[in-house]
Parts: structure tokens; C-alpha cells; sequence
């Protein structure tokens, strides 16, 4: 494969396994949108794409899974991240389309023909397993500096990814309830196969995401269909110790045929079904089967199918394959508060709201904890109080037995926390969850509403920014502007914590560890 540019138009383009791309030039860098990595028809494991002749222009992002609810629920939107104000005369973007053909990704590269092999980083995104996409993402603060290559890609989501036939439809279906995971490994494929050409190299590929990122990163560090396609992960505040079991995921998939109006007999109509009743019926489900806790997957999620997934990734403990990989974890001091936009009572709470929201989630561990955050915490308010503790109990405990059983399983790991407080909204949202996204990417500035006025972000940006892109060169996020980062092991539990001025920190989160340990149940 070659790369070329051509002196009279200045468009980059890329000759790749399948034929010529045309990319554009950026102020920075160069970026290539709408590949197709692969093609798929629904339910089936997604194969190679076509080949073509001629010059293919990648110039606009493709298209992202079904995904919208026609008939959203009333009241605001959970994530609260849709109060921030908008600048002046600033209008929402405009939804980007949905359709089942949506198996494409973006690469951003610093440069073509250079005689430069870059590590590359390839990023999956949020929104559980439900939503979201790879077309948002601005690669360009990283690959902008000329020492990487990132990737972004959209894959199937939601019923149309995570749909478990078991022995429905006479087994005509046996990678549905993970094909979403198998067109993620497909996408690592065609890395492997042509990233060079865009300056990037296939021996050092990290996969990193936040949240639902994290946790299909965890999947793929178990699963043997991605073994050798990458050698790092960053799993950033998105465990992912276990994944639906088969019996579960099956009594989805019956759900799921009766609220289409579909039987056993027939249910392999549901490859026919039009889209906005397959969605509508997703939509339903979900609505229904709200998960208990953060790391919980009721519906509509990967499965331990013993192909693609044959052990959960850390649970009880490591999977086997998981120590090949060097893992970079961690999370935000205060995630939930992210999620409390359709809850405001959540920020106002008294004391005798907080004990009974403490109830909710521990029963008879409640006053321990109490007593425990009280001590830890004599100046914080109730609501204050609350947050640490439900964003201790939803996400550094699980991130901490993610990190435990890495190590102690022999596996490279490295832990951090990011402390940096957001001034958003009052200061009340704290570090809440997805805040590292634009400091890892180094686009600060997009996100001042979120992060605040001032050098201190992009000082923090640059800094985390860094040393993720360290770990994907090397497995070692340690170099210039950092105190020395030790390797994470489950007894010290030494963490990077990011912050204006960052630190390491032993056991931060040993008061969570203690007193909730008990509530993991994972």
C-alpha cells in the first residue's frame, strides 16, 4: 500500500487494501472520513468490504447506528451536560443520520510519506451499547502534534447489535447478540491491514474509550477474535468486569419477539422488520429493564456467547488473555453527577434525603457508610456527600477491581483518578463523568463551558494528553511534566491523580474499598 499527494489539488490520498481514498487538510493535520471497514447484513458477523476503482472521496463523516427514540421520554435529559450554556448565537448541531449501513470510521494522521510509523490510537466511543458514535470525535489536538495516529468508528448498537438468538431461527443467527463487538474487531482488521499507509503502525495499536469505550475495550481484551490486534488499552471510567450470560440475553430476545408481535416459530423476521419498529421495540424494552447500578447490562448488551466472549473479562478474575495487554484505568472523583439532569433534587438534598438515598443503594450497609463519608467528608454538604459516595459505589469500586485483578493476574497496569473540579454550573457537577474526554484529546478549548476559563485546562490537556499517547507508543505513560508514575499493583494501589497540580496518590480510594467493598457483588 502507498500514500500520495497530489501537488495540484494538495487533497491527501491514500491507497488502502480496497482502493484510493481522498481525504482533507486540515489546519494541523490531515483527517479521512465515512471509511467503510466493512459491510453487514443485520444480524450476521460483518464481513470485508468491496473493492473499487478510481479515487473514493472521505470527506464527510458515515452514517451512526439506529439509535433515536421517536417518542423520547418527557422532561429533560438525564445527561446534564445539555444545561451547559451554549455560546452566543451558538445553535445545537444537527442529529446525524442513522441507518443499519453505518460500519465506517475517521483517521487522523499527522502526516503522509514521512518514513514515520506512529503508535495508533483507536477510539470507542460512549454511550453504553445503546448509542453514540465515532463521527463527533476531533482527533486533531493529537494527531496535531505529529506523534500519533487516532481512529474513531461507529458500530452496531442496540438491538440491531446485541440481539441473542441462542438456538431461535434454527441457529441461522449465532453472532447476533455480539456482532456490535465482532464489527469493532472488524475495524481493528482493517487497521492492521492499512494504517501504515496513513503513517500509523499496526504493531503498537492502544483501543481506548470512556465509559461504554471502556467497557468494549475490557470485552475485547478477553474475546480471542481481537488476540494480536492490539496490544494496549485505556479504560477510561468504564469497567467492564462481566457481561450479560446467555440465559439472560435469551430472555431479552423473548421479550423482544413479543413486543414486535412476533413467536419462536417466526422470529427470524425480526432480519426483516423495519427499522423503526425493531428500534421502537429497543426502545421499550429498555425503558423497562433499567439497569440497578453503572455497571450492570440488563438488555440489549454483549453476552458470554463462548465464541467471541468464552470468559467475562474480570470476573471473578482476570481472564487469561488479559495480562497480554497493558491497561491504563481509571476514573473521575465525582462521575454521577453527569447523570442527574433529569434530577435536581439530587443537588439540593438535606440530610435525611441523603441517608435515604444511601439506603436505596447499600440496605443495611447505609449507616456505616453514613458514619463513614461524615468522618471523611465534615464540611461537604449532604448532596455532596452523596455524590462522592454514589460515584464511589458506582464507579471507583468496580474501576479498583478492574485494576486489582489486571495485576494481580501479571498484567501491565497503571491507575489514575482525575480530581480537576469543573466550574460548570456553579462548581456543583465536580469531576464528574466524561470530563477527561477533552483534556485526553487536547481540544480544551472546544469544552471551556465545561472546563472552565483559564491555562490550567490546557496545562491539564496537554499533560494527560501526553501520556496517554506515551502508553500507546510504549505500554508506559511516564515521561516529561509528570511526577514518576509506579505501576499499579492490588496491594500499594499506587494512582496518578490529575489535577492542576498532579500527584501520586497510595490507595485513594481505600475509605470506598473498605467500608463498600461488600456491595461489588461482581
Amino acid at each position: 500500500m502507498t500514500s500520495e499527494t497530489f501537488a495540484q489539488t494538495s487533497d491527501p490520498v491514500v491507497a488502502t487494501r480496497y482502493g484510493k481514498l481522498r481525504g482533507a487538510r486540515l489546519a494541523n493535520c490531515y483527517v479521512f472520513r465515512g471509511i467503510r471497514y466493512a459491510q453487514a447484513a443485520r444480524f450476521q458477523a460483518p464481513r470485508s468490504p468491496e473493492p473499487w476503482t478510481g479515487v473514493r472521496d472521505a470527506l464527510s463523516s458515515g452514517a451512526s447506528a439506529p439509535q433515536t427514540n421517536a417518542n423520547p421520554p418527557p422532561g429533560p435529559p438525564y445527561v446534564i451536560l445539555a444545561q451547559l450554556p451554549r455560546p452566543a448565537g451558538a445553535k445545537p448541531p444537527p442529529p446525524l443520520p442513522e441507518s443499519e449501513d453505518c460500519l465506517f470510521l475517521n483517521v487522523f494522521t499527522p502526516a503522509l510519506n514521512d518514513g514515520r510509523k506512529r503508535p495508533v490510537m483507536v477510539w470507542l466511543h460512549g454511550g453504553f451499547f445503546y448509542g453514540g458514535n465515532g463521527s463527533t470525535t476531533d482527533g486533531s489536538g493529537i494527531a496535531g502534534r505529529g506523534e500519533a495516529v487516532v481512529v474513531s468508528i461507529n458500530h452496531r448498537l442496540n438491538a440491531f447489535g446485541y440481539t441473542h438468538f441462542g438456538d431461535l431461527a434454527g441457529g441461522a443467527f449465532p453472532d447476533a447478540g455480539n456482532a456490535g463487538m465482532l464489527d469493532i474487531v472488524a475495524a481493528l482488521r482493517w487497521v492492521r491491514e492499512n494504517i501504515e499507509a496513513f503513517g500509523g503502525d499496526p504493531g503498537r495499536v492502544m483501543v481506548f474509550g470512556t465509559s461504554g469505550g471502556g467497557m468494549k475495550t475490557s470485552f475485547l481484551m478477553a474475546s480471542p477474535a481481537a488476540n494480536g490486534l492490539f496490544s494496549r488499552a485505556g479504560v477510561q471510567s468504564g469497567p467492564g468486569l462481566k457481561f450479560m450470560e446467555q440465559d439472560a440475553a435469551s430472555a431479552v430476545t423473548e421479550r423482544l419477539l413479543r413486543e414486535t408481535g412476533l413467536t419462536r416459530a417466526n422470529a427470524a423476521d425480526l432480519a426483516i422488520l423495519p427499522i423503526d419498529r425493531l428500534l421502537a421495540a429497543y426502545h421499550a424494552i429498555a425503558a423497562a429493564m433499567p439497569a440497578a447500578r453503572f455497571i450492570d447490562l440488563p438488555c440489549f448488551a454483549p453476552v458470554r456467547d463462548g465464541r467471541a466472549l468464552p470468559d467475562h473479562p474480570f470476573s471473578p478474575e482476570a481472564a487469561a488473555s488479559t495480562k497480554k495487554i497493558a491497561m491504563l484505568i481509571g476514573h473521575n472523583a465525582q462521575e454521577m453527577s453527569f447523570f442527574w439532569g433529569n434530577d435536581p433534587g439530587a443537588f439540593t438534598l438535606d440530610q435525611a434525603g441523603y441517608e435515604a438515598r444511601i439506603k436505596g443503594f447499600a440496605g443495611d450497609a447505609a449507616p456505616d457508610i453514613i458514619a463513614a463519608y461524615a468522618r471523611a467528608y465534615p464540611d461537604a454538604t449532604p448532596a455532596r456527600r452523596y455524590l462522592q459516595a454514589f460515584s464511589d459505589y458506582s464507579l471507583a469500586l468496580p474501576v479498583m477491581a478492574q485494576a486489582d485483578r489486571h495485576a494481580s493476574a501479571g498484567g501491565r497496569t497503571y491507575a489514575y483518578r482525575l480530581d480537576f473540579q469543573s466550574p460548570a454550573l456553579d462548581g456543583k457537577l465536580g469531576a464528574l463523568h466524561t470530563l477527561e474526554a477533552p483534556l485526553l484529546f487536547d481540544t480544551p478549548e472546544a469544552s471551556r463551558a465545561l472546563l472552565g476559563p483559564g491555562d490550567a485546562p490546557v496545562m491539564l490537556a496537554r499533560q494527560m494528553s501526553e501520556a496517554w499517547v506515551r502508553f500507546a507508543a510504549t505500554g508506559d505513560p511516564n515521561g516529561a511534566g509528570l511526577p514518576v508514575w509506579p505501576r499499579y499493583d492490588s496491594k500499594a494501589r499506587d494512582t496518578m491523580m490529575f489535577d492542576t497540580q498532579s500527584s501520586v496518590a497510595r490507595d485513594p480510594n481505600a475509605l470506598a474499598r473498605r467500608i463498600m467493598a461488600d456491595l461489588l457483588r461482581a
